[in-house]
């Protein structure tokens, strides 16, 4: 990506960002500053109310109608760094919800998402003193494609089931593949494009990530108008961008140091489906996605 690029060349050459102010007009929305500034603004909560309600699919009394912003009796939520949830906040309702940006594959992201996941739980029971729990939302924005096999689902809703029907009602997950949502859309005919906010609200993203204009109304409807003045980059410091390019590098040592072991992983997650669903033999599976055949076990079925 050519912003992956900037930012190891602005942090080599701090000097050079004003170079870039003139080639570009809009920050990345998925820095880790960068989202939070946009989407936990303090002073325009009507927007992570939008946001919120059409990432979910939340309408009528099911949407959040207010939001706060950060519970401090939840340490390590926002302000450790081992966090992993960029926004936490309550509803009117009482009902938490975590939000994060998930910048590159992990095999692990789904323990971490769960573990944090707890910590607000198990934080939520000493409060209360009973197991009247609230309802919990996780809505984890991926910009690298998780699951490739499911080629033509970018949405992955998950909850707790008992023999395939749904057990526990007040916990739901949301994965949302950023860049397989795009890739679908360009696939598509427009007259069949999903037409739901949620997918008009990742088109406004991919708008900012590719400069275009946003329709007024729009972002009106969807977020707020100061939403375009808000993503430009003409409205941060130099100090405020250097300081996300350092967080993005440190990102970037990360996602190289675990690129090959996330790519063997991968390739055994994959083998081992082919194996399962009965379309290759464990010795095929091994020898196509380049894995050790100890590493297959035999299919399920």
């Amino acid at each position: 990506m050519i912003f992956f690029a900037m930012v190891k060349d602005v942090h080599k050459h701090p000097e050079r960002l004003a170079e870039y102010r003139k080639t570009y007009k809009n920050v990345y929305p998925f820095s880790d500053g960068i989202f939070k500034m946009l989407m936990a603004n303090e002073a325009k909560p009507e927007r992570t109310v939008k946001f919120l309600n059409a990432m979910l699919m939340l309408s009528g009394t099911n949407a959040i109608k207010t939001f706060s912003l950060g519970v401090p009796e939840n340490p390590g939520v926002l302000d450790d760094k081992s966090a992993i949830f960029d926004i936490y906040g309550i509803t009117e309702a009482g009902n938490p919800v975590l939000i994060e940006v998930q910048q590159n594959f992990n095999t692990l992201f789904i323990d971490r998402l769960i573990y944090y996941t707890s910590r607000v739980i198990s934080r939520t029971v000493k409060k209360s003193k009973d197991y009247n729990l609230p309802h919990i939302y996780v809505l984890s924005l991926l910009t690298e494609n998780q699951f490739p096999l499911e080629r033509s689902t970018y949405l992955h809703h998950a909850q707790l089931v008992r023999n395939r029907r749904l057990f526990y009602e007040k916990l739901d997950i949301y994965l949302i593949e950023i860049e397989k949502f795009f890739a679908i859309d360009d696939r598509t005919k427009p007259e069949n494009r999903e037409m739901t906010d949620r997918a008009e609200m990742l088109r406004i993203f991919r708008d900012v990530l590719e400069e275009k204009e946003i329709p007024v109304e729009k972002l009106q409807r969807l977020l707020d108008k100061d939403f375009a003045k808000d993503v430009s980059l003409q409205g941060y410091t130099d100090e405020t961008l250097l300081n996300e390019v350092d967080g993005m590098t440190d990102l970037l040592y990360e996602k190289q140091g675990s690129y090959q072991q996330g790519l063997d992983d991968r390739g055994r997650q994959d083998a081992q489906l082919m194996v399962d669903k009965g379309i290759l033999t464990p010795e095929k599976a091994a020898e196509l996605f380049h894995v050790l055949p100890k590493d297959i076990l035999p299919s399920k079925q």
